[in-house]
């Protein structure tokens, strides 16, 4: 079951991220990061990221799957460290559609000092975090 389950997730976010690499610049630097946990997996791919380059909004696209059939609803967000290591955590996103649903969200972030952005993906029972993961960048 979870072989089937990463398929359709994996399936899912390549065709999201096709869309998204499709209206990108060419020389536009991307990122994508990915993250499982029980009942959830999500995907954050930012684009024109580069480092440093302050004052301009960067484009997100989030995406969160659920693929466990427990009753619980799954969100995403985007995460991030700025310069100086001071942790900046986005609003959630929420799927509440159920087992094998997924829902995405283009968004973007006012890029003021950030060195790092990542995904976390998560499930939840109301508003109570259940359990969860990070991707960030090797550093």
């Amino acid at each position: 079951m979870t072989r089937t389950t990463k398929s359709l997730l994996t399936g899912s976010v390549a065709a999201a991220f096709l869309v998204t690499m499709a209206a990108s610049p060419a020389h536009a630097a991307t990122e994508t990061h990915s993250c499982f946990t029980t009942g959830a997996g999500g995907v954050a791919t930012v684009q024109n990221w580069h480092v440093g380059e302050s004052g301009k909004n960067i484009g997100v696209y989030l995406v969160v799957h659920d693929n466990k059939a427990d009753g619980h609803h799954v969100r995403v967000r985007l995460v991030g460290k700025k310069i100086g290591g001071t942790p900046v955590n986005w609003k959630w996103r929420a799927n509440y559609g159920g087992n094998g649903t997924h829902k995405a969200w283009e968004t973007y972030f006012p890029n003021d000092g950030m060195l790092m952005v990542g995904v976390q993906a998560a499930r939840f029972e109301g508003d109570k975090l259940l359990n969860s993961c990070t991707d960030w960048p090797e550093t």
